[in-house]
């Protein structure tokens, strides 16, 4: 939160030679006056303006100030400045109605600057650290959403390869004479690809959990980008391959970003990963590269079952529970994709998601290019 070096006061008092003596002294000490001679102008002020403190008169005619401070108090627009009662009032009674109305604090007339300009610095003080406390609470109550959102996808989705693990293994080694060697090759198979996603899942788990605990730091160098698709499509060929699906690199020679390599390694990978996910056998997954003014663009586009418009809203959020099974039942968390984003966007790029059902998907992101 961004503390205003020179705080702003509002002053009510339907007096003028008051409103500039107090005025004239807080001048000096670099606060911002604004200034009303009625309880009417004053709310309609306070409304308008995101005031630091009101030091508030209470006699004056119409509304005096307890009606004033209780109108302030009961608007949420300005229910949280506080307010400083200038009085010559200084009764028992009426400093307790004056607490009552919502004030914070009572300066006597005629006042002592040094007083004045004390009691004024420790209320301000007082509301920057309840806003400081209250936007730290705010993100501590959003961290521990994300940190039960990341506890739900670790206690669902991690389980699941490890139950068709035990399952098939306990089956096979019960079993063994039974089976024949295609079937004993067949649940090698699913033992391979099952750990792999296990594997993967882990992997953006602590990925995702360094880069939110600020412990992956961000290093970029001078990357080809067709070296790098062509690095992660030998990787996931076997993946490919499975379901019949075409993987084709369209980056031109010597298109240059300059980026964290080990995190557009791995957004790729998830990518294309997804996009082979959801598509169909026989299908294609293209991967393109374009080169503007100062930034490059890679594209990977499939042709497979595509989401709608309601679910492309989802898929980057980590607050609401986005996973769908592939087109081989391949399960995900959704995790990639939102790790996907954040990469993207601490190397000074951006994501952009484009889906249309029964047409396919098309994710592309934009890089710095080597100055």
């Amino acid at each position: 939160m961004k503390i205003d070096e020179n705080p702003k006061i509002l002053i009510i008092d339907d007096i003028a030679s008051n409103i500039q003596v107090v005025a004239n002294l807080l001048k000096k000490n670099n606060y911002n006056i604004s200034y009303a001679q009625n309880g009417k102008t004053g709310i309609e002020r306070a409304q308008q303006v995101n005031f630091d403190l009101i030091l508030l008169d209470i006699m004056m005619p119409e509304m005096d100030g307890y009606e004033v401070c209780v109108k302030l108090k009961n608007d949420h627009r300005t229910k949280d400045i506080p307010v400083i009662f200038l009085t010559a009032k200084t009764t028992e009674d009426s400093l307790k109605k004056g607490f009552e109305s919502g004030g914070v604090d009572f300066i006597s007339k005629p006042f002592k600057s040094n007083e004045l300009l004390a009691r004024v610095s420790t209320h301000i003080q007082l509301k920057m650290v309840r806003e400081i406390l209250s936007e730290t609470n705010l993100n501590l109550q959003k961290a521990n959403q994300d940190k039960d959102k990341l506890l739900s996808i670790i206690a669902h989705d991690l389980s699941n390869p490890f139950s068709v693990l035990i399952t098939f293994s306990k089956l096979l080694i019960d079993s063994f004479d039974d089976f024949s060697k295609d079937d004993v090759l067949n649940y090698l198979r699913t033992f391979y690809q099952t750990s792999k996603q296990g594997y993967n899942l882990l992997d953006n788990l602590l990925k995702w959990s360094k880069s939110q605990t600020g412990k992956m730091e961000v290093e970029p160098v001078i990357i080809d980008l067709k070296d790098i698709v062509e690095e992660n499509i030998t990787l996931l060929y076997s993946q490919a391959n499975s379901k019949k699906i075409m993987l084709s690199n369209n980056v031109p020679e010597s298109l240059l970003a300059f980026a964290d390599l080990n995190m557009i390694l791995t957004v790729i990978r998830n990518l294309v990963s997804n996009a082979i996910k959801f598509t169909n056998e026989n299908g294609t997954v293209d991967i393109y590269g374009i080169s503007h003014d100062n930034f490059v663009e890679i594209k990977i586009k499939d042709n497979g079952v595509g989401m709608s418009d309601e679910d492309l809203e989802k898929i980057f959020r980590i607050d609401v529970k986005h996973s769908t099974v592939g087109t081989a039942n391949e399960r995900g968390t959704g995790l990639g994709l939102m790790l996907c984003k954040e990469f993207i966007e601490r190397n000074m790029g951006k994501l952009v998601a484009k889906s249309k059902i029964d047409e396919g998907s098309e994710f592309s992101f934009m890089l710095p290019k080597p100055k």
